[in-house]
């Protein structure tokens, strides 16, 4: 059924409209996964679930598939509101007022009331949590990879879970610039995924084709990757997802070209991806961008490693690659057929 892309259906239904940050698209292919190509063979696990927008999507779908049996979605979030974009959404889409670091665990419940006999909650910090090493996985939904740590959790406890030739992994993060690490690390594993999805709104989606070995997880865990193999990976990612999804991926490159090297590359790549692009219409390239102009190399370092003084510093090698990636990348700009002219940023 997977091949049927029903998501991409005209009468597609989304399931739920709950409140929350997902897009239409998203949502439907949430509903539909759940709703047509879930077999019941494993479980279904969110991570990351907000406000329970996706929670809802999914839970519908288990809702109105026969084959669900009396499976629920696993679903896992602190619930706590750490990051003043939450406390901001909750405040003006919900009307609560929420302090930081305080819980919105009640906001979840309500919202996802009409389904809660389809829900159960893990509450808490990931990186504390596991899952029963004899429970496999055959929907994951991944909206928690916001550091390295937490992306490193979720390949160590649940990728290992995941059923070759069935288990589907849903990356909600996988086009925002800020986790430019996400296509990485899929590059990594891309020996053992195929991409049946490429984009809807800021999900691509992947089948397991074959087992993951253990080690390659646990390196991948790690991402102990030079920015040379980080840039290789996002580019050979762009020629994969195709478009929208490389123009997307070109302000992942620029996030992470300024996490390693600063504001001034960062402009400097993200003009360029400005000219290359032919999507000025596209939300998700017009939320990108609007991310971009607030870039603060400082701030992303603390928030992938937990400190700034923990990344690790571009290496010779990974400097000469940067120039000389920009000098290729400047020519093949130039040589391009129907080149757009230049703007500024």
């Amino acid at each position: 059924m997977v091949k049927a892309r029903p998501w991409l259906a005209p009468n597609a239904q989304a399931g739920s409209y709950a409140l929350g940050m997902l897009g239409l698209e998203e949502r439907k292919l949430l509903y539909q996964l759940a709703r047509y190509v879930y077999t019941g063979t494993g479980a279904v696990v969110e991570l990351g679930a907000f406000c329970g927008a996706s929670t809802c999507c999914l839970a519908a779908g288990l809702r109105d598939n026969p084959r669900a049996g009396d499976q629920r979605v696993h679903c896992y979030d602190s619930f706590i509101a750490n990051e003043p974009y939450l406390v901001d959404f909750i405040r003006t889409q919900f009307g609560e007022a929420l302090d930081m670091g305080q819980s919105f665990a009640t906001i979840f419940r309500r919202a996802t009331g009409e389904f809660a006999h389809l829900i159960e909650l893990h509450a808490g910090d990931l990186l504390e949590q596991s899952w029963p090493s004899e429970v496999p996985i055959e929907i994951l939904f991944v909206d928690v990879a916001k550091t390295l740590a937490l992306s490193g959790k979720v390949l160590t406890e649940f990728f290992v879970h995941l059923i070759p030739g069935k288990s589907l992994v849903i990356h909600q993060d996988f086009y925002h610039p800020t986790a430019f690490y996400l296509p990485v690390v899929m590059d990594f594993l891309m020996d053992h995924f195929t991409i049946i999805e490429a984009g809807r709104d800021w999900s691509v989606v992947f089948l397991l084709e074959t087992v993951i070995p253990q080690e390659k997880l646990l390196a991948a865990s790690r991402y102990r990757f030079s920015f040379a193999q980080q840039q290789a990976a996002l580019r050979r990612m762009k020629r994969r997802v195709g478009m929208p999804g490389r123009d997307y991926l070109r302000l992942s490159e620029c996030a992470a070209i300024g996490t390693h090297f600063g504001e001034l590359r960062f402009r400097a790549a993200l003009a360029a991806a400005i000219r290359r692009s032919r999507l000025e219409t596209d939300q998700v390239w017009s939320d990108g961008l609007a991310w971009c102009s607030d870039f603060k190399a400082l701030r992303i370092r603390t928030r992938l490693y937990g400190a700034p003084s923990l990344m690790p510093s571009p290496t010779v090698a990974d400097k000469a690659n940067l120039i000389l990636s920009t000098v290729f990348s400047a020519l093949a700009e130039r040589i391009a057929p129907g080149a757009k002219p230049r703007r500024s940023v």
